[in-house]
């Protein structure tokens, strides 16, 4: 659970011979219960929204766990689907899992298309092995072989898609044996609802399918890991490929597709020396059009509240808070309001908020954003 401010509570006094001793205890008493009552203190348990799985999530949340150990998994009621979200804290990944607690809104949308190809238990499994697989990716190009950093945004999101459709697909069939149909269920359905819904951005079924082809091996979850990486490349040379009127046919060996993928991605992507110079000048900006407003600060928290920039202003505290990860609750501020508020505890949150390009403007009038000094 969270863990909450100290509390301030008074001090009993000691039995004292002298009645002017009590007049002064009591007068300190009322005094600190005041200071107590108009400072800014928590309404209520700071948590991440949680509702109560059905026992196929269940199953699907241990296996993600047996993936991802430390992953942390929590499910919601107004969720329907599952995501996830990769947050970097000291020297490694948070992986983060949001989920519906119901198997068929958690399932949305690729169940109507994985039905009937592909039992519910088997699809819950991939669809959270899937979002695992979201963080692997990039954990594994935050902790290079070489030492040094880099981000794995820097591919398109159908290339991170199809590398999270592949770890899925060899994470579930390394668990339940090659002749499970999970290979050509997900990429027949993932065909199916692209064309369905027109959605090009989760059209990874042709991508999947001729990327398996460069992953042979699948003994451990290191193969599944690397098999990801492959597909991300081999998918970002698969759309050079056709936007450059397709120079390679489509039947050339899956390695040469793979190799201009390494190269387009070798020409955008920065590399940084260490995780320190990572975390002092990435920025991925995906907040810059809310408005953060601190309401208070209390050591290494703050508690801080959101709002959309874009036309009429709404409070976006909570759903943000939720999607990112962070705990929520209300806070009494000192004119003895409740506020709705989303705490941010330590520098490490602090900084993936402005990581991703919030702008937080404190009580004191400072505007905190990735690169300035933070208090």
């Amino acid at each position: 659970m969270s863990r909450l401010p100290p509390s301030r509570s008074a001090k009993r006094a000691r039995p004292a011979r002298a009645p002017f001793v009590l007049k002064f205890a009591a007068a300190c008493l009322q005094a600190i219960a005041i200071t107590a009552f108009a400072d800014p203190h928590e309404a209520s348990r700071f948590s991440v929204p949680s509702g109560s799985p059905d026992e196929t999530m269940q199953a699907a949340a241990a296996f993600a766990l047996e993936l991802q150990p430390d992953a942390e998994i929590s499910f919601r009621d107004s969720q329907s689907g599952s995501l996830s979200v990769s947050r970097v804290e000291d020297d490694r990944i948070h992986c983060i899992l949001r989920l519906s607690p119901d198997t068929a809104e958690a399932l949305m949308p690729l169940n109507r298309f994985l039905n009937g190809r592909l039992d519910r238990d088997a699809q819950a499994m991939w669809a959270l092995a899937h979002e695992i697989g979201h963080c692997k990716l990039r954990d594994a190009f935050l902790n290079r072989t070489d030492g040094h950093v880099a981000d794995a945004s820097v591919f398109p999101w159908l290339a991170q898609e199809a590398a999270a459709d592949a770890y899925g697909i060899l994470s579930v069939e390394r668990k339940l044996g090659n002749k499970t149909t999970v290979r050509e269920a997900v990429i027949l359905s993932r065909m199916l609802a692209a064309a369905m819904y027109h959605d090009r951005s989760h059209a990874t079924g042709h991508y999947v399918s001729d990327a398996l082809a460069l992953c042979p091996n699948n003994r451990n979850d290191a193969d599944a890991v690397q098999c990801a990486i492959s597909t991300a490349y081999y998918t970002v040379g698969s759309i050079a490929n056709d936007q450059e009127g397709a120079p390679m046919p489509v039947d050339s060996p899956p390695q040469l597709i793979y190799e201009t993928g390494v190269a387009k991605i070798a020409s955008v992507m920065h590399v940084y020396e260490n995780m320190a110079q990572y975390k002092a000048q990435f920025t991925g900006a995906d907040l810059s059009r809310f408005e953060f407003n601190e309401v208070s600060h209390n050591g290494e928290s703050h508690y801080i509240t959101a709002e959309s920039e874009s036309g009429q202003k709404m409070d976006m505290t909570y759903r943000l808070a939720d999607f990112y990860g962070f705990k929520t609750g209300e806070l009494v501020t000192d004119d003895e309001r409740n506020v709705k508020v989303m705490r941010i505890d330590g520098a490490d949150e602090l900084d993936w908020l402005l990581t991703l390009g919030a702008v937080v403007r404190t009580q004191d009038g400072e505007s905190l954003r990735k690169g300035e000094a933070q208090r």
